[in-house]
């Protein structure tokens, strides 16, 4: 697909997003430079960070909750004997710790009680909204909430390099994990406190930063995109016959064949092969449609 045709069609963008930007400025950029109708993205990434953001344009931002849900990797860089009110480095100081006690064995040993299903706390500043309101802007007037714990699930922790007083960690994660609050956590189980010094996104699914691409290359037209068909690649697919493909272009369910899980998402396409619904595979053989895309 070429830059000159993306104002009209519906891709993904495989961005590397800059530090210093918010997801929805990074997002915004891509809109301005490739002239797109409309843009979203899939996976928020604080400011600070870096990383794979993946920006959907024109009707593919109708599929971004699909992508959002995909496993994430990081890079994480973890400075120990702080704590600040944002968990990360731009935050103000709010505690201050001696780490010159950990050593490598010791966080690795730590590193290990992360791994698999926990609850997790989400930070103060972050999006998350209550009665409305994102917890971000009350935390800018000082104001702290409870907030309920999340089930996520840590598939991955892995030291990539230590150098008192900072190390480095590989982390794949399930969507929701906020790798500050596995900072803080981390850190208190140390004893002395961590922050996040720079966190850079990997990975979102089959998505990697080895593919992704600049602003730079966005204008210089040296970049590829991928179809809505391409980016939901981890969804099975099903291509139907003509009575299948009538049903599901008025979303009428239908029969499907099994081999499908139940409540499992899948690509539908059609008898000729192309991309154009999902439906999910509901009991008793039934595949209900959740979103027609194309006729």
């Amino acid at each position: 697909m070429t830059i000159e045709k993306s104002f009209k069609e519906s891709v993904v963008v495989n961005l590397n997003k800059p530090p210093d930007i918010t997801s929805h400025q990074a997002g915004r950029k891509v809109q301005r430079i490739l002239g797109a109708s409309k843009t979203g993205h899939a996976g928020t990434l604080d400011p600070f960070a870096e990383g794979v953001l993946l920006v959907c344009l024109n009707d593919a931002t109708r599929i971004t909750e699909y992508l959002s849900s995909l496993e994430k990797e990081y890079i994480a860089h973890l400075q120990l004997g702080m704590v600040t009110d944002t968990l990360d480095i731009t935050g103000s100081i709010v505690r201050e710790e001696d780490p010159s006690g950990i050593d490598e064995d010791r966080i690795i040993r730590v590193l290990r009680q992360f791994k698999g299903e926990l609850m997790q706390v989400p930070p103060m500043y972050s999006a998350i909204k209550q009665k409305g309101v994102p917890l971000y802007k009350l935390a800018r007037q000082g104001i702290t909430v409870q907030r309920e714990e999340r089930r996520v699930f840590i598939a991955m922790m892995e030291l990539l390099s230590f150098s008192l007083p900072e190390f480095a960690v590989r982390i794949r994660c399930s969507k929701g994990t906020y790798i500050r609050s596995l900072a803080r956590d981390i850190g208190e189980v140390l004893g002395v406190g961590a922050v996040v010094k720079r966190l850079q996104r990997t990975a979102i699914g089959h998505f990697n930063v080895e593919d992704s691409v600049s602003f730079e290359a966005l204008r210089k037209g040296k970049c590829t995109f991928s179809s809505m068909d391409e980016a939901l690649a981890h969804l099975k697919e099903l291509t139907l016959d003509d009575d299948q493909f009538r049903l599901a272009g008025h979303g009428t369910e239908f029969f499907a064949k099994p081999g499908i899980s139940e409540g499992e998402l899948v690509r539908l396409k059609s008898p000729g092969g192309d991309f154009f619904a999902i439906g999910k595979f509901k009991n008793g053989g039934l595949m209900k449609i959740e979103k027609v895309f194309f006729q």
